[in-house]
């Protein structure tokens, strides 16, 4: 595509890797829609009762397939790699996903509202038009 250059903002840095995902592509869009499904399904299959270990390895196996379903298995090992399976060390992972998400909504959401203000009349022009034609 020209002019298409990748954005930093659609750059996820994590544990010393660094992972494009592009929110405006429709076939990233639904393999994160899909990821999220998945996860509800997994989460309910996290045992509430039993050992606490196998709690904390279902939980965060959850999350392992979560960002494999997302960026394939080869990178969520690279994002694993050095974190503990500790249910708080894979929360934080998480959260810096989801920060990542919502502050590259922000960005698109404010460019396209940059792009667009070009092409819309301020308020003063419409009024004065509105009153021309009266």
């Amino acid at each position: 595509m020209k002019g298409y250059e990748p954005m930093s903002h659609k750059i996820w840095e994590i544990n010393g890797i660094s992972l494009e995902l592009d929110l405006e592509d429709a076939d990233v869009m639904e393999r994160l829609e899909n990821a999220f499904e998945t996860m509800k399904t997994d989460e309910s299959a996290v045992p509430k009762d039993g050992k606490a270990s196998a709690r904390i390895r279902a939980y965060c196996a959850m999350f392992r397939n979560l960002f494999s379903n997302i960026f394939g298995s080869e990178e969520t090992e690279k994002i694993f790699r050095k974190v503990p399976t500790n249910s708080s060390a894979y929360d934080d992972v998480y959260i810096s996903f989801l920060e990542f998400i919502n502050a590259q909504k922000d960005d698109i959401a404010r460019a396209k509202s940059e792009k667009l203000e070009r092409y819309r009349p301020n308020r003063q022009q419409k009024r004065a038009a509105v009153r021309k034609n009266k």
